[in-house]
């Protein structure tokens, strides 16, 4: 008895060293592969080795999406691989992941390696997102220097990706070719399931800025106006310039920036199917209890730029102008209300996108700045 139990004992310590040993190489991905392991997303190959270094297979990728997002897929249809039969152990995994591929073949080929392109792909698929969420196609070429590697084929969700903070690349790489390990697969199944339970605040893999929401302008009201002219701006939107540049003065908070995002929430004043001119509203915003399409109207432009100026002033912690709007005790009302000092950290809390101030930067700002 006490020779089974010496025995026992040396097992596990042998599993404890094994473990020490596998993420002495890979403690950079521990919490990502412990939180799989935990949640029965990955599991160790036949000898229980989880295999970290590993590169990952299609099949076993169909496998990890599965478990991971639960998902299913309509049984009545064909599964549409001629190298995917039902008696292959992967087989009810292919058919529940299949509808999560960029690409449509006509093989599956299970046992290929996956590239972290592909990976991405069908990560930013199965966690409820399309292509025509993408907000940003200039933002692989902007902060990697590999980005004309990517394919075609799964550009737009790679920018998606990178826009919501599931792909950070590699000292400005993507690697988009490169086989995917094991162990990279759970860091970005990590990142999105627990970033969605709220339990993991995801940050950038691009060249990072800090520019501050308040302070006096970069750009005189009329090289702004130029610059919007120059951009084929609607008339509105040239005009309301001089409406930022009051409210500027009187909060503190920098007009060039609002003008910039109000820009990019108008289409230079353009506005577009949900939001229309005569709403006045110049930054996207909703009523108080609304989360839905439905946006705020405002009686004046006039209101619609001291609104615009008060919503910001929330983020900040500034006191707002004049009797502010419903949406404003809605920010304020949040945690993380009063701590945005920065454009670069309104992306995640202004909009899903995590790039969403870094877009306002480079896209908008900058060149406005630009103009002589």
């Amino acid at each position: 008895m006490k020779k089974r139990i010496a025995l026992l004992i040396l097992a596990i310590l042998n599993i404890s060293v094994l473990q020490s040993a596998v993420f002495a190489e890979f403690e950079w991905a521990k919490t990502a592969v412990e939180y799989c392991v935990d949640k029965k997303i990955l599991s160790g190959m036949e000898n229980g080795d989880l295999a970290l270094g590993d590169n990952i297979t299609r099949e076993q990728m169909a496998k990890i999406f599965v478990d991971a997002f639960a998902l299913t897929s309509d049984k009545s249809s064909e599964i549409g691989f001629s190298d995917v039969s039902e008696e292959k152990w992967s087989y009810n995994y292919i058919f529940a992941f299949k509808d999560y591929m960029k690409k449509n073949w006509t093989k599956f080929k299970p046992e290929e390696q996956v590239t972290r392109e592909e990976f991405a792909a069908s990560l930013v698929l199965a966690s409820g997102l399309k292509e025509s969420n993408i907000r940003n196609s200039d933002i692989l070429s902007y902060n990697f220097k590999d980005a004309s590697k990517v394919d075609s084929d799964y550009k737009k969700l790679m920018c998606i990706a990178v826009e919501r903070g599931y792909y950070v690349g590699d000292n400005s790489y993507l690697r988009p070719t490169d086989l995917l390990t094991r162990a990279e697969a759970c860091s970005l199944l990590y990142r999105v399931l627990a970033s969605k339970a709220g339990t993991l605040t995801l940050n950038l893999g691009v060249i990072p800025s800090s520019t501050p929401l308040l302070g006096e302008s970069q750009v005189t009201l009329e090289n702004a106006k130029k610059w919007a002219k120059n951009k084929g701006a609607a008339q509105i939107y040239i005009d309301i310039a001089d409406v930022y540049w009051k409210y500027g003065e009187l909060t503190g908070i920098r007009p060039d920036i609002l003008y910039a995002q109000a820009a990019k929430e108008t289409g230079f004043g353009k506005f577009g199917r949900m939001v229309k001119a005569e709403d006045n509203n110049w930054a996207g915003i909703k009523p108080r209890y609304e989360n839905g399409d439905v946006h705020e109207i405002f009686a004046t432009p006039d209101d619609g730029v001291r609104a615009h100026f008060n919503h910001v002033a929330a983020y900040i912690g500034t006191e707002p102008y004049g009797e502010p709007h419903g949406r404003y005790y809605s920010v304020k009302s949040l945690t993380w209300a009063g701590t945005v000092k920065t454009l670069e950290e309104l992306g995640g809390k202004w909009c899903p996108d995590l790039y969403y101030g870094y877009s306002i930067l480079h896209n908008l700002l900058e060149p406005m700045i630009e103009v002589k």
